[in-house]
């Protein structure tokens, strides 16, 4: 999660006013709303969409409206006043901070994924750069059924493509990919 830094004080500042506000509303009629705009991450998205859930329950005069977009879109969405926090699923760059304050809520792995009709069983990092450049095709070469691999990539600005390349040492342009995402569900999904 980021944010910047300007807004911190004033989320901080904000939290305790909504708590203020519930504890002296008790004589108006209508309380007052308050909204928390949280953009970015899709990989961070289910776990902060389910603590907003939490939260609204518990706080009705609050709402935490989740939206995703990849870490860049999280980045620009608060370093331009769009979005209070923006979830971000990598650290924050040099040219980020001091302008940004990251706190870190969850640590997560990325993984190849292969559906689980597929008999493959192992595949090395080597192997991996070859699907992913196009010269290995067809999951026979790896282990697996006579059938053709639909490489499936991330969408630039994801944080999970920017790990992905620099672990592999690739560059976006070496990706052959046949389905670009943006949100992990769609890879899921993806046949």
């Amino acid at each position: 999660m980021i944010i910047n830094s300007n807004n911190l004080t004033k989320l901080l500042i904000a939290s305790t006013i909504i708590g203020l506000q519930s504890c002296c509303q008790s004589g108006q009629n209508t309380p007052t709303i308050q909204k928390l705009t949280i953009t970015g991450s899709s990989t961070v998205a289910p776990l902060v969409g389910e603590i907003a859930k939490r939260f609204e329950a518990e706080n009705s005069e609050v709402r935490i409206d989740v939206q995703t977009g990849g870490s860049s879109r999280g980045i620009a969405d608060v370093e331009s006043a769009v979005a209070d926090i923006g979830m971000v699923s990598r650290a924050l760059k040099e040219e980020e901070k001091g302008k940004l304050y990251g706190f870190v809520i969850a640590k997560d792995g990325i993984g190849i994924i292969v559906h689980s009709s597929n008999p493959v069983k192992e595949i090395n990092d080597e192997q991996v750069v070859a699907i992913y450049q196009g010269q290995i095709d067809n999951w026979k070469e790896v282990g697996g059924k006579d059938a053709p691999i639909t490489v499936v990539n991330k969408a630039e600005g994801r944080s999970t493509l920017e790990l992905f390349l620099k672990y592999f040492q690739l560059k976006n342009s070496q990706i052959k990919a046949k389905v670009v995402i943006g949100d992990n569900q769609q890879g899921i999904k993806t046949p």
